[in-house]
């Protein structure tokens, strides 16, 4: 057999397979159908080619030439092919397809009754019979012409929808798009340009057509590229799905797993099919054979799932009945592994035993007597150590001229109080002091590599001190000592709840040093007779106290609701009774009980919100300027409400947790007070007002500064800038 001969008959072989696969493959779909159509039509050229190429005599030869006739109809095929797969508009307009597909009919006729385009004499060359083309013919050019428009254009069209298009749908027409190329490129080549040359070589048009199928073909098979199915959508989905199904029949034996399923038990499909459901989920074991009537579909129940080593997984699972003309045939299990979601259920529920714990230590705290600061510190550094779980727990204050640290009490879980005669000298760890005084608590889960306690690594080491965290102890607005949490165990990382009972026990330290200085100068002004201002110092302390006790009835209320929003509500009502609480410590503070240095308490509110608030805060920078003024009661209490009201809702909505800064500016001009509260943050909207604003804060604020019978402006550029200006209140003498 001629070599060039058996080239034909592969490709007539191929193609006529592809076409058969395709067109069984989704026999109603129209590509299929057009696809199929093209390989059969290539096959039956290829066919023809062949026979040609062996024709055994001149006679043979000259039929199976004329028998060709058909091959104009390829590019009308191809051009309805790449209309179909790019889902053009044209694909079925009928006027169109017909004006494309009568030219090339046409052409067919043409061959068929002259000799336009093949000079009718029949040639053997080394690869079998052949004739030239009629190169003075008009027609000739003017079929090439058509040709090459109907294949360009189908070429332009492919690769336009390749453009625009992704995904699988763009991995099919990629290979639509290489099957045109390829065979328009070999046709050329051997069927035009090397016969214009004059050099004898075997045309390869068909079985370039061939090879071109066949791309196409491949990527019909491989991207299924015309068959997507509701089955293959559905195969597809269950195969992908995060959720475990699992099938059984109606006796109750496994018959599908899907990959996720698989995945969650730790075992392979050969493994688990045909077993029983009782070995994947135990507590389905007692059924018996199922019944239509005596099994309902049940959704989102929780059980357990075994694995293959035996361990229980907790799932939600429902279920659901699968019949077929009113008969069982199985039951299909759904249901997702809930085993991250009751981990974080024991978590909440620890932390909220954990805290309701804490704040019941703190009240009972409250209650004891803290008047002796020795005795105060032991006791609290020992509660301090069981409550939080802590392995040392030490206090440190500074020296009178502050240039040391020195260590006051010391408490190991396992060992009780230690005498301790440590010092650390101030300018060593300078910058660990400003940052504590600027965040208000510190925390390093690995001490001894965190950069905020790089300057104590000569005390850390020594004492095999892993974590840590410190709050300052704080005493009339200045800081005079520290309270150290030290891990020698274990590496921790501590929590916002353990760092705000933590800052309370702190607080507690402050009120021991407190109450000691405040006996100190009662005995003094007994001593001196003055009653009437130690009465009235006192009554400011207990007032302060007792507005303390309502702050921590509320702080132990709030950790029994559920939602974030009530907890914010409890704690901004915390923050305002703070604020005039802080009035009433620095009236019994000041030598003039009757009027407080309004430039320290904004200092103090401050420094308090920022503690409060020391989450979102640890970026924002503030400062405050103030003049001398001596305020009184009257006046002081709805400004300072107005400032904590101003500067709370600048460290809760301003940032974002971004860097800024807040500033604080309150001026005296003859008999005005003015005050400014402004933040370079994100900015008021426009659409909040004041006057009809539902924000509790923000109408607290309007009723305030009404009651100071003054004026409020807003500067909403760069952030926003309230400002206040009024005149200090004029109550009458009072008995």
């Amino acid at each position: 057999m001629n070599p060039y001969a058996f080239l034909s008959l592969f490709a007539s072989i191929v193609t006529l397979f592809l076409g058969n696969f395709i067109y069984y493959k989704n026999p109603k779909n129209r590509l299929n159908q057009l696809i199929a159509v093209l390989c059969f039509l290539v096959a039956y050229l290829s066919f023809v080619n062949f026979s040609l190429r062996n024709a055994d005599s001149y006679q043979t030869a000259y039929l199976w030439l004329k028998a060709s006739v058909l091959w104009p109809l390829m590019s009308p095929i191809v051009l309805t092919i790449v209309l179909t797969a790019t889902k053009n508009r044209f694909s079925t307009n009928k006027v169109f397809l017909t004006l494309i597909y009568i030219p090339s009919i046409l052409i067919s006729l043409l061959q068929v009754t002259s000799n336009q385009l093949t000079i009718n004499i029949m040639v053997m060359e080394y690869w079998g019979w052949t004739s030239s083309l009629n190169l003075s013919s008009p027609f000739l050019y003017l079929t090439m012409i058509w040709i090459f428009l109907i294949i360009t254009v189908s070429i332009v069209l492919c690769y336009s929808y390749y453009r625009k298009t992704r995904g699988l749908e763009k991995q099919q027409t990629l290979y639509i798009l290489l099957g045109l190329i390829f065979a328009v490129i070999v046709s050329l080549i051997t069927d035009t340009i090397i016969p214009l040359l004059s050099i004898e070589f075997p045309g390869m048009v068909y079985f370039a057509a061939a090879l071109g199928v066949l791309f196409i073909s491949y990527g019909v098979s491989q991207y299924k590229l015309p068959s997507l199915t509701p089955e293959i959508a559905a195969d597809e989905i269950v195969s992908t799905i995060k959720s475990f199904l699992i099938m059984t029949d109606d006796n109750n034996e496994i018959k599908y797993v899907n990959p996720a399923g698989l995945n969650l038990l730790g075992q392979s499909y050969s493994e688990i099919s045909g077993e029983h459901i009782e070995s994947v989920l135990p507590n389905f074991g007692n059924q018996k054979n199922l019944t239509l009537e005596g099994n309902i579909s049940v959704k989102n129940f929780e059980t357990l799932l075994k694995d293959k080593n035996g361990n229980e997984i907790p799932v939600l699972l429902s279920t659901s009945v699968i019949t077929k003309k009113s008969s069982l045939i199985g039951v299909l299990y759904v249901g997702t592994d809930i085993s991250e979601r009751k981990i974080v259920e024991r978590k909440r529920k620890a932390l909220s035993k954990q805290t309701i714990k804490r704040q019941s230590v703190l009240l009972e705290l409250y209650k004891e007597d803290i008047s002796n600061p020795e005795a105060t510190l032991k006791r609290l550094t020992e509660t301090d150590s069981k409550t939080l779980d802590v392995d040392r727990v030490n206090v440190w204050f500074f020296n009178e001229d502050k240039s040391f640290l020195e260590c006051s009490d010391m408490y190991l879980s396992n060992e009780g109080h230690q005498r301790s005669e440590l010092k650390i000298e101030a300018k060593s760890c300078r910058k660990y002091l400003e940052t504590l005084k600027r965040s208000h608590n510190l925390t390093a889960m690995d001490a001894q590599t965190d950069p905020k306690t790089s300057e104590f690594s000569d005390y850390l080491k020594p004492h095999s001190i892993i974590s840590l965290m410190d709050v300052p102890i704080w005493l009339h607005g200045e800081m005079v000592g520290i309270l150290c949490h030290e891990q020698i165990q274990n590496r921790r990382e501590w929590t916002f709840e353990e760092q705000d009972f933590a800052a309370s026990i702190s607080y507690m330290i402050s009120l021991s040093l407190e109450t000691h200085e405040r006996e100190l100068a009662q005995r003094q002004i007994i001593e001196s007779l003055e009653e009437k201002e130690v009465l009235l110092r006192e009554i400011h302390h207990r007032v302060k106290n007792n507005m303390q006790i309502i702050s921590s009835l509320l702080n132990l209320q709030s950790s029994t609701l559920k939602t974030k929003e009530m907890r914010d509500i409890f704690r901004e009502s915390q923050n305002r009774i703070k604020s005039m609480s802080m009035i009433h410590e620095q009236l019994y503070q000041s030598k003039d009980i009757a009027k407080i240095d309004f430039g320290i308490y904004v200092t103090n509110l401050i420094k308090s919100l920022f503690q409060i608030y020391s989450g979102t805060s640890r970026q924002v920078e503030w400062n405050v300027v103030s003049d001398k003024i001596e305020m009184d009661i009257e006046t002081a209490l709805p400004c300072g409400l107005i400032l904590n009201e101003l500067v709370s809702n600048s460290l809760k909505h301003a940032f974002n947790g971004s860097e800024g800064k807040i500033r604080v500016k309150i001026i005296r001009d003859t008999d005005i007070i003015k005050v400014e509260v402004g933040d370079n943050g994100s900015g008021l909207p426009e659409k909040v007002q004041l006057e009809t604003t539902s924000t509790l804060g923000l109408k607290l604020v309007d009723i305030l500064v009404k009651q100071l019978e003054g004026e409020l402006e807003i500067d909403r550029e760069n952030g926003t800038c309230f400002t206040i200006r009024f005149r200090e209140l004029n109550y009458g003498d009072r008995l």
